[in-house]
Formats: C-alpha cells, structure tokens, sequence
C-alpha cells in the first residue's frame, strides 16, 4: 500500500494534475459520464445507462441506496432481513463480485468479502448529487469485476455557504439525521456530510420467534477540500469513513447455535486527484486507498474477525480532436485480506485506450481494448484482454421528435478474490483462473419533447469458467473451483416516461430475464420479472410535491432454509409514497410511508421484510 501511495504522490507532485470533476448544472439530463469516463452527450451514448439526479432521489425518499436504485430498470436485489443486512444487487442477473462501484472514482469493493462484493447494505443515500448505472460487460474501460458500474457521485457546492440539516423518524424507532456544510470561494471548494441512520429493526430471520429485534446503526462521514489553481490546474483530496453495526440471527457461540449475533463494519476510504489541461490533452491522475475491518461478534464475544485494503493508483487521458475524440488510461490495483493471521493479496495492471469518432455526424461509434495482467500469493502471471465496440445513429424527425438505434458488443472478466484462491489452496483442488464474460445488445429509443421517453433493450450476456463455491472438495473442505461451461442471461428492458400536464412526471420500466447457470438451472435470488410504475407531482405554488412508486417482483428461487431443493418466494408488490412540503425558501416538512399495501414478503426465503411504516421528516436549508 506504501508503495502505491508514495508512488502516486510523486507522480502528482511531477504532473500537477487535478480537475473537478462535477458536470455542468445547465446540462445533467444530457450528459453521461460512466461509460467512456469523460462527458458524452446522451444523445450519442451507444450503451444502457440509466441517470438518477439529486431532485430525482430527494423526490423517492429512500434512505438507501439499495432502494434508490430498485426502481432502475435490468435491476434486481436480495436483501437477508432488514437495514444493514447482508444485500445483494444482480446487474441483468450477474451478482456483486460482477458489479463495481464507486463512489468519487473510489472502488469501495469490500476484499474481506468471500468474492470481494461491495456492502450495499451500509450505503446511504443522503449525500448523492447524481447516480449512473451502466448495464452490460464493461472490462475495457473499468478492468475486473465490471460485468456493470454503479458510479455515485456526492454533492459539491455551488455557492459562497451551504448548509443542509436534516431529521427523520418513523417505525421500528427508526432516525435518520444529516449535516452538511459546503461552499466554494476564492478558487477553494469544500464540504463536509455527517449521516446516521439508526433503527431498532424487526427480527430478521424467520424461524427466530423469540421476538427479539435486529437492529442498525450506520455513521458516515465525508468530508472534501480542494483549490484551483488556474484554469487548467487544480486538486482535491477526500476522506469517507463508514461506522455500521448490525445485529442478525443465526450464529454460534462456540458450537451452539444462537441468534444473539452482531455485525461490526468499518470502512475508511482516502483520495487524492488531479486534473491538468495541457493543450487539447486533459490529464487526471488519482492515488487512492480504502481500509477495511469487520469482526462478528456472538453473544458479544468475537468470533471471527477480518481486515482488507484495496489501493489503487490511476491515470487518465483524453484528446480531442476534428475527427474524434481518443481516451487511454493506466491503472493499478492491489487488494489484500488478512483472517486467522493468514495474509493474501492480489494485484492488477491494467492499460487501454478508447477511440469515439462520427461518420458525417450521424454515427457515433466507438472501439476500445484494454490489457490486464495480476498477480497474487496463489495465482501468477495471468492476463485477460477485453474490447468493447459500440455505435449510436439518432435522427431528427420533425422539431421535436428524436429516434435514436444503438447496438454495443463487449467483453469483460473478473480475477478471482484474494479469498477465493486461499481456500482453493487449502482444498487442493486445481487453481482457479479468471472469469470471463461477453454481452451483445441492441436499442430502440424514442422521444417527443418532454411528453414521451422509451426505450426498448435486448441483451445477451455470457460468462464462461464461472467461480463457485463447491462442498466437499479436496481435503473434505468446501471450496471456490471453476464451473466447467457458460451460464447465461437474455432478456428485454423497457423504459417509459413522460409528463403528467405541467406540473408533474410518470415512469415506468419492466425488466424479462432468463438468467441460468451453466446447469441450465435458475440462478438463486435472481428475479426474471421486475416492473416499476411512479410518479411525482406538485401542487398548491409548487409548495407540495407527491412522489409515489409501486413496485412489483415475480418468479425468483432462493436457497431453502429447511435444506433441498430451493424454493420460490411468492410474488409481490410494494407501495412507496413520499410527500413534501416546502414552508418557506429553508424549510420543508417530508412525510413518508414504505410498503404502503402491508405486504408481508420476503427478498431471500426465511427472511422478513419491513411491514407498512411511515416516516416525518424536517429539512432545513441555507444557501
């Protein structure tokens, strides 16, 4: 980690490198930055990303950010029990350990994680300016582990002072409190977020029928300084650090089974960036460091305890020019995990380069590839290439009809974790190699003004050489080994919205998946039917704005908690109301309610879900 740090430090101190990264505030429904890395009008995007802004997610409510993006199309999600329980969320029906995330450019993957996912389950909402969520294959841009990217970006200033207070409480002895300072003069800008979501929760697991509750308790703190130098020159560092504790059902205390169990999470995350213009060459350079410890605790006493770290240095070029425009990049990865005084790591080099040109203006198009090699205490010397190739064609109709085909073919990979390549050891069985994985997709999209958006999507996505946790193998240990053939995932995603008169908006999106394992078997907590149906609305001077959404979810297999074969969940639907009204320029009152209908369902089989609960709220704003 030193190493990577040190170097990054000179690196920047050579270059003098940072820019802010912020988009523009006149263009935000335009531009989309996640899939090629710089701003790219939407209109020439030739790949499925989905936006979500600030007003988008003040409007919804949410707390999380596993709810938050629920209502986003290709998605789907599994939660084991309530705020902060172990989550998962399936990108066209590929899991975590495919999906990167970053919030800032900052990869907060979890490496103590059997296959190094990320913990949706502790990530607020409260401090997020935009949401991209990128669908499909990615390696060439993003490198392992990005079968799709979920790029957070937080809040920056846009005035001299800012400051935001906020409160919420509501069922279970929820509370949820925020405070946020921010500003930008005199070339600085800063800022500073506090959140604390803390709930007495429910009992998580089915079969506890003790009554006792599982509760939450989330701190996150942020905190954000930089200065522009010039008009090509400027830095930024940061610091986010993570406090979670979690009470859950069904561990041991020693060899006795108890529900008495706890869940400490703690997660630090530092970065220094830079952005250089050198003529028409835009340069940015980042060193960044992420530091992890879990420890689960059973009837209060220890009994298993990780650490983890994922540094990472990267560079980022970008050239424009009269026939196109020409991105390139380098980045360097190390993870590491420590458990039971063992030690492993892994580390990753990647380099590409992307080129996006027009043909006569009417065709966009782009090629990229990128090489990788790692290394790691069990794993030596391999290497993966990936490539993507994808083109938009829009056309005018009329002064304000839009239609727009687009097709993409990618490839991507993921290396296997840090703990996936110990315990393979341990086992004996035949080293593991990289997952590797191919989608196609093509596009209809259509828009008349602000009356009407759709978009119609068909995808298909392989993954060959899957990593799978076997039982019994080698010495009689279970363990992570390669899953001889493909599993796949087909389907279609449509998106719709529009305007309700002048003063409100409706969406709606369905998501039809066939996802299988190289058996042909379902794969587990994936579900191949999800629809969502919302819409916000303003009254009374705009002082009042409604927001609700329904969502719906059918045909998923989960893992029987009584042992066999797995089980199907039932089907259901869940009703989310938000409303909020704005007393004066500063002040506003929310109310809320989550599953309205009452629906007593489960994500993951042998799990509850949170019955009918309401939440008031009080925002206070200065700026």
């Amino acid at each position: 980690m030193n190493k990577i740090i040190l170097a990054g430090a000179v690196a920047l101190a050579a270059q003098s490198a940072f820019a802010d990264t912020n988009n523009s505030e006149n263009n935000l429904e335009l531009i989309t930055v996640t899939a090629s890395r710089v701003e790219v009008p939407k209109a020439q995007t030739a790949v499925s990303v989905s936006v979500l802004t600030a007003a988008d997610i003040e409007k919804l409510g949410y707390s999380t950010l596993m709810d938050v993006i629920k209502t986003l199309p290709g998605i789907s999600a599994a939660n084991n029990g309530g705020l902060g329980k172990v989550s998962n969320v399936y990108v066209r029906g590929e899991s975590g350990s495919r999906t990167l995330v970053l919030v800032d450019g900052i990869n907060v993957a979890d490496p103590t994680n059997t296959q190094v996912t990320t913990q949706f389950q502790h990530i607020l909402a409260s401090d997020v300016e935009r949401i991209e969520v990128l669908r499909g294959p990615q390696g060439m841009m993003y490198g392992a582990g990005a079968g799709g990217v979920i790029n957070i970006i937080t809040k920056r200033a846009s005035q001299p002072l800012e400051l935001q207070l906020s409160g919420e409480t509501g069922r279970y002895n929820t509370h949820r409190t925020q405070v946020a300072l921010r500003g930008v003069q005199s070339g600085w800008n800063y800022a500073l977020d506090l959140s604390q979501l803390e709930s007495d929760g429910f009992n998580a697991r089915v079969s506890d029928t003790s009554g006792e509750r599982d509760g939450y308790d989330n701190q996150t703190v942020s905190a954000k300084l930089g200065y522009q130098f010039s008009d090509t020159f400027s830095l930024e560092g940061q610091v986010r650090q993570l406090d979670a504790d979690t009470g859950f059902d069904n561990c041991y205390a020693g060899w006795n089974p108890s529900n008495d169990c706890e869940d400490q999470y703690t997660q630090t995350s530092y970065q220094l960036a830079g952005d250089l213009q050198l003529g028409s060459v835009a340069n940015r350079l980042s060193v960044s460091s992420q530091e992890l410890e879990r420890d689960s605790l059973a009837e209060g006493v220890s009994s298993y305890a990780v650490e983890g770290s994922i540094d990472e240095l990267n560079y980022f070029g970008n050239l424009k020019l009269a026939a196109g425009e020409l991105s390139w990049g380098a980045d360097l990865d190390q993870q590491d995990y420590t458990a039971n005084d063992s030690d492993q790591s892994l580390e990753l080099l990647g380099v590409f380069g992307e080129w996006r040109g027009d043909v006569a203006g009417k065709i966009f198009y782009n090629l990229g590839f990128r090489h990788d090699s790692f290394d790691g205490d069990d794993i030596r010397g391999e290497t993966h290439n990936s490539w993507r190739v994808s083109a938009a064609v829009p056309q005018l109709i009329g002064s304000n009809q839009q239609i727009k085909y687009r097709a993409s073919a990618s490839t991507g990979f993921r290396a296997p974790s840090p703990y996936e390549t110990s315990t393979n050891v341990v086992s004996g069985v035949a080293p593991v190699s990289p997952e590797t994985s191919r989608g196609v997709e093509v596009a209809l999209e259509y828009s008349y003004a602000e009356l009407l958006q759709l978009e119609l999507v068909a995808f298909q996505q392989t993954v060959t050489d899957a990593i799978v946790y076997v039982n019994g193998l080698g010495t009689g240990w279970g363990a992570y080994a390669q899953d001889d053939g493909e599993s796949d995932s087909d389907g279609f995603e449509l998106s719709l919205s529009g305007t309700l008169g002048e003063a409100g908006r409706w969406h709606a999106n369905g998501t039809w998946l066939d996802s299988r394992d190289s058996e042909g078997e379902q794969r587990l907590n994936v579900a191949e039917k999800v629809y969502n149906l919302g819409a916000s609305y303003t009254l009374l001077g705009e002082r009042l704005t409604l927001a609700a959404n329904l969502r719906h979810v059918d045909d998923r297999l989960s893992i029987n908690p009584l042992g066999g074969a797995p089980v199907a969940p039932d089907a259901y639907n869940r009703f989310d109301l938000n409303a909020a009204y704005q007393f004066s320029e500063r002040l506003a009152l929310t109310l809320r309610g989550e599953n309205l209908l009452n629906e007593d369902y489960s994500e993951v089989a042998g799990f509850n879900s949170a019955g009918a609960a309401v939440y008031a709220g009080v925002r206070f704003s200065l700026n």
